[in-house]
């Protein structure tokens, strides 16, 4: 099992050729299966691909973790290279987004040209409202849970202009593979809180081991406390105390440093063009 990050916030330490930007899109190879995780902000997933080796017609599903910009920019030049994949996506993913962190609301959720590409083409979207298992893969539906969720979801909203609520992140979808070692787990951001996911993976699967837990984990720095992200450090290894984290995007310095002070060897950085074997 092959992972490529094809897009990500972090550059690529020894190849500058390749385009980072705020987002997220990773392309996975499994047992013969081509998916994607993500479409990245735009104007980074095509360039990236060919420069990796990445065949994105031969793709064979693509999953929407949630429906903001930065994960879904390049749905429809994706659309217009790939010919028979269906994107799965949550509920609500489609719904107007806003966010409040500079004061007046902007738009954030998916943009309206391919809003408007989902309604000419349904077929080529699929909706998931409940956990969805395959052999090859299984996609989860937005975590339950008590645990905290991550502080910056006070800025975000959802809704028409007018009407707009906090977001609940209702259509956020963790994609899990079963890897020969343990289990391997893909987020987008974890807007439902990195605990409650980690818990649901368990809950999905008590007996089986997690490998890697790899995504956005929404731990920003002027967002959340030091001592909050060391607690959700510390819970996190607990859940999970034999598993290896990969985080990057939302989860910014102060996050990924104590992230790697808790987890040590088993804790990367995601950066785009990272090849990961599981």
């Amino acid at each position: 099992m092959t992972l490529t990050i094809l897009s990500e916030d972090s550059p690529n330490p020894k190849n500058s050729k390749l385009k980072s930007g705020h987002g997220l899109a990773v392309h996975i190879t499994i047992k013969g299966i081509s998916l994607l995780y993500d479409f990245g902000p735009g104007g980074t997933l095509i360039p990236n691909s060919e420069k990796l080796g990445i065949k994105l017609e031969d793709v064979d599903a693509a999953i929407l973790s949630h429906g903001h910009y930065d994960h879904s920019g390049d749905i429809k030049t994706f659309l217009e290279v790939n010919s028979k994949a269906v994107i799965y996506h949550g509920r609500d993913a489609f719904a107007h987004r806003w966010s409040i962190s500079s004061g007046s609301p902007r738009e954030v959720g998916i943009p309206a040209e391919i809003r408007e590409l989902r309604e000419e083409k349904p077929e080529r979207f699929a909706l998931i409202n409940d956990l969805y298992d395959r052999e090859d893969f299984v996609i989860l539906p937005a975590a339950p849970g008590l645990r905290s969720k991550p502080s910056g979801n006070s800025l975000l909203l959802t809704g028409s202009e007018g009407e707009r609520l906090q977001d609940d992140f209702v259509d956020e979808l963790t994609l899990v593979f079963r890897g020969e070692k343990g289990l391997v787990v893909l987020t987008g951001c974890s807007h439902r809180g990195v605990l409650n996911i980690a818990e649901q993976i368990k809950a999905y699967c008590s007996k089986c081991p997690v490998n890697a837990l790899i995504g956005g984990f929404h731990l920003r720095n002027n967002e959340e406390s030091e001592d909050n992200i060391r607690h959700i450090a510390d819970q996190l290894a607990e859940i999970l105390p034999d598993s290896r984290i990969y985080s990057g995007h939302c989860t910014e310095s102060t996050a990924g440093n104590i992230l790697g002070e808790t987890f040590g060897k088993r804790y990367g950085k995601m950066y785009t063009g990272r090849i990961l074997n599981f």
